[in-house]
């Protein structure tokens, strides 16, 4: 059972330890979490594991003396007890003074809070889950066969963790969270596949959400049969919210300080500037409780909170932790942009800038996304389809987005499932081969219709939950497949 073997005394003599050894700022968080996937082809489940897992991350900062940035390290311990602790965090102080400076580490959350908000993020039903998911995953499986595949494929996974955090400012507590999510791919031949996905914290209506899910993977499997070799050219397109997670959330995640640093964000330059509708509204929510990275504090022990980042159209803010909000008022001011004084979005993740945490890329402090939650518009699918007068692709499912010019938001990504033409206003049949292209920034600009259907969407191609609905886009630009 998770939480259980929490000790509070860890955290403080961690920090205790760091100050003492001569860390100018340290950070103690203690993760235990439990594990289980089940993995399944052929209509037949293939893996079915758990694993446990408890370590303590701490943080650590020495800022030289007249020096704007400071010598991190961060180090691991798996299984920590109060004598690994105190054997291994003064040799990691130590050893900062032997370290360079990192120009992305500008300090982290000094003041005290108050409070943190209280938010029920645990199904106790969790810790019996594993259990049952076996019946549930062949409740998937029939279903889909139900509805005419001919093999399904998939994966579940189930999560249960427990974080306890404390700062060297006396920021943090200790919070629980739980998951599931299942990715279900229906058959009936080799080019006909249909694809669905479940994320859910509540578990107590799951079996009828995997059921759905299998029915539905399974019918687009079916009306899939046969498809026609689509026909290259401009069409509009209305993404589900499997492809709008995806595609759109390439682009939010573009508002991000490092992102922009990087030369990797098309919204560098359009702050405060219009790039879609009136109607399209984004945040960052960390604070709803079906968010699967819902959380009551930050990496810093800073209390969460929520982040416009578009706000009717017009692109308002980034995400920011402490660090990088210092780092951009000092950009602005060396611009003698005097007015610009950004400050933490409650954003900040234990996380690394490059692919490994090494003495020259550290694991440090960083912005990283929650939730990405879209507000509901006012179309139900059924609208999007019947006031289609231009032939329409609806497209189900899409994997291998890939990126000529991230700067520009240039890209291309694969239709992998169901895919569909739409003419007058109706599904004529089923499309293959085709390859969307386009420019993120200008599929923005071109949204014509956002659905009433909120639908959370975490899966291999989507990194960032997002709670996003159907999505219509003008004149989109589709090649044909490689094949």
């Amino acid at each position: 059972m998770i939480g259980e073997r929490y000790d509070h005394e860890l955290l403080k003599l961690a920090v205790e330890t760091a100050m003492k050894a001569g860390a100018h700022q340290a950070i103690a968080k203690l993760v235990e979490k439990k594990n289980h996937q089940i993995r399944f082809s052929n209509s037949s489940i293939d893996v079915n594991k758990e694993w446990v897992s408890y370590h303590l991350d701490v943080f650590l900062s020495k800022k030289p003396t007249f020096s704007l940035t400071g010598k991190i390290d961060t180090v691991t311990i798996q299984d920590p007890t109060s004598d690994k602790i105190k054997s291994i965090l003064p040799k990691q102080v130590n050893h900062l003074d032997s370290l360079p400076k990192i120009k992305f580490y500008w300090g982290m959350e000094e003041d005290t809070a108050d409070s943190y908000p209280s938010l029920d993020l645990y199904d106790p039903g969790i810790e019996r889950f594993h259990n049952k998911a076996p019946k549930l995953v062949k409740t998937t499986i029939n279903s889909a066969e139900e509805a005419g595949a001919e093999d399904v494929a998939g994966v579940l996974h189930s999560k249960a963790k427990k974080i306890g955090l404390l700062t060297s400012y006396g920021n943090g507590g200790v919070y629980k969270t739980s998951h599931c999510r299942q990715t279900v791919r229906s058959f009936c031949d080799e080019e006909s596949s249909g694809q669905s996905v479940v994320v859910s914290k509540n578990l107590s209506d799951i079996e009828k959400k995997f059921k759905k899910a299998g029915q539905r993977s399974g019918n687009l499997a079916r009306r899939c049969t046969e498809a026609d070799q689509g026909k290259p050219g401009s069409y509009d397109l209305i993404m589900s919210p499997t492809v709008g997670a995806n595609v759109l959330g390439n682009l939010l995640n573009g508002a991000n300080p490092i992102t922009m640093l990087g030369g990797m964000s098309c919204l560098k330059g359009k702050m405060n500037e219009s790039i879609g509708p009136n109607e399209l509204s984004v945040i960052d929510d960390p604070l709803i409780e079906k968010g699967m990275k819902s959380r009551p504090f930050d990496d810093e022990g800073r209390r969460s909170e929520k982040t416009a980042l578009i706000d009717k159209g017009e692109f308002i803010n980034m995400i920011h932790n402490t660090s990088t909000a210092n780092l951009w008022r000092f950009l602005k001011l060396i611009k003698l942009k005097f007015w610009k004084r950004p400050t933490s979005t409650s954003n900040s993740e234990l996380g690394q800038i490059g692919m490994t945490g090494t003495e020259e890329n550290p694991r440090t402090l960083l912005p990283s996304p929650s939730n990405y939650r879209f507000k509901a518009g006012s179309y139900s699918l059924e609208e999007m389809i019947s006031s289609s007068t231009k032939p329409t692709i609806y497209l189900t499912s899409n994997w291998y987005t890939r990126f000529t010019n991230m700067r520009e938001g240039e890209f291309s990504t694969v239709p992998r499932d169901a895919m569909f033409l739409i003419k007058d206003g109706e599904i004529k049949k089923p499309l293959r081969d085709l390859r969307l292209k386009g420019n993120l920034l200008d599929m923005c600009e071109k949204i014509e219709a956002i659905g009433e259907d909120l639908k959370q969407i975490k899966w291999w191609e989507v990194d960032t939950p997002t709670i996003i609905p159907h999505i219509k886009v003008k004149d989109c630009k589709f090649t044909k497949a490689k094949s």
